[in-house]
């Protein structure tokens, strides 16, 4: 008979992004104000400057993806993957190599390979150099690597694997800033979440991968919850209905009440659909305001990886006791929302992160603080 309901730890984590190349300078980087979100030339048709976050290093991103897994590895207490499953979350896959092959190949497909191009082109990069027990591929845009933790926590909980590595990463696609830009919501100014004169989002690449297991650790994975309300093909419920009722789920998963929440993670994209319905969620969820922020304005909206990414940093703010302030936010839409412009020292044991997509797809997770890391 399988083991039934064991809690789930965090084990490891590691990440980069246009904010920084290793978590500590990621954090650093969203207590500092230093945002990664840069204006480049080249990935509108127009060529006009995007406002995206691109990550500074000269390997490639599948070098870079390789390195953070390594990473895991190396400050592990395991020996290899061989045991542990792996959950990729993403929403493009392949899709920036298969474009930059495309146009070298002056707009012939013959040179596209489709284990490189699809989905699930992370994954088998990954196999091939660490060998994992077995793997999946969430692809559900922007709660992609959150759905992707929800699965490992389920695995874990039901004795199926004693460790699972979520890794979410999408890398800069000429297609994806094209596309949010035809939807009206690519910002070409440093995004502004939660700002009453916000003017969308700045679309960014990222890798963060955590490590799941059963060994306890300084975080736990307290609860999860997810919802489907399928408002609209993009737009999310004006009222906030899905981020409601994902995140009263993840309360209940993790058995707690909203007044335990000490700081919320917000999806906070600095589109005007997307700040309004979760402000107004939250509100209402709520009632006693527990700190809000978003780390887009930092790290840019890294898509399918911004769901693995900001349980990273959520569970830096666990471990260092500070409640990041919202960098560039200058007037409020809803002041209900209790947002700090500084940095703020106080003891923190519960944070909820969120992540919402198109389609009305909803994931809240909830980390608790157990204990000093050493």
């Amino acid at each position: 008979m399988p083991i039934k309901n064991r809690e789930v730890y965090l084990q490891g984590m590691s990440a980069c992004c246009s904010a920084g190349i290793s978590v500590d300078e990621m954090f650093s980087s969203t207590l500092l104000g230093r945002t990664g979100v840069k204006k480049h030339q080249g990935f509108l048709d127009n060529e006009e400057l995007s406002a995206i976050g691109k990550i500074d290093s000269n390997c490639s991103f599948n070098e870079l993806m390789i390195e953070k897994v390594e990473e895991i590895l190396e400050h592990s207490e395991l020996e290899d993957f061989t045991n542990t499953f792996l959950a990729i979350g993403t929403s493009v896959g392949g899709m920036a190599w298969a474009e930059k092959q495309f146009i070298k190949d002056s707009g012939s497909y013959k040179n596209i390979k489709l284990e490189k191009q699809s989905i699930y082109s992370i994954s088998h990069t990954l196999n091939q150099k660490f060998n994992f027990k077995d793997s999946i591929t969430f692809s559900t845009a922007c709660t992609s690597s959150s759905n992707a933790i929800v699965f490992a926590k389920e695995l874990i909980e039901a004795g199926a694997y004693d460790t699972v590595l979520v890794l979410g990463a999408d890398s800069i696609s000429y297609t994806t800033v094209n596309g949010f830009n035809a939807l009206g919501v690519l910002s070409f100014e440093i995004s502004t979440p939660f700002d009453a004169h916000r003017t969308g989002m700045n679309v960014a690449e990222g890798i963060g991968a955590v490590l799941f297991g059963v060994q306890p650790s300084w975080i736990k994975l307290a609860g999860v919850g997810c919802s489907s309300d399928a408002y609209n093909i993009t737009n999310p419920h004006p009222d906030g209905n899905g981020a409601k009722l994902a995140m009263k789920n993840a309360l209940k998963s993790a058995k707690l009440s909203a007044n335990q929440i000490d700081y919320i993670n917000a999806h906070g994209t600095g589109t005007v659909a997307n700040d309004s319905s979760e402000g107004k969620a939250i509100v209402e969820l709520f009632p006693d305001r527990p700190y809000v922020g978003s780390t887009k304005s930092i790290t840019g909206h890294t898509l399918g990886a911004c769901g693995a990414i900001e349980v990273i940093l959520s569970a830096m703010v666990l471990e260092q006791q500070i409640v990041p302030s919202n960098f560039n936010l200058k007037e409020e839409e809803l002041e209900s929302l209790n947002l700090p412009k500084n940095n703020i020292k106080k003891k923190i044991e519960f944070v909820l992160s969120n992540a919402f997509a198109f389609g009305g797809n909803n994931v809240s997770l909830i980390l608790q603080k157990v204990k000093n890391e050493n």
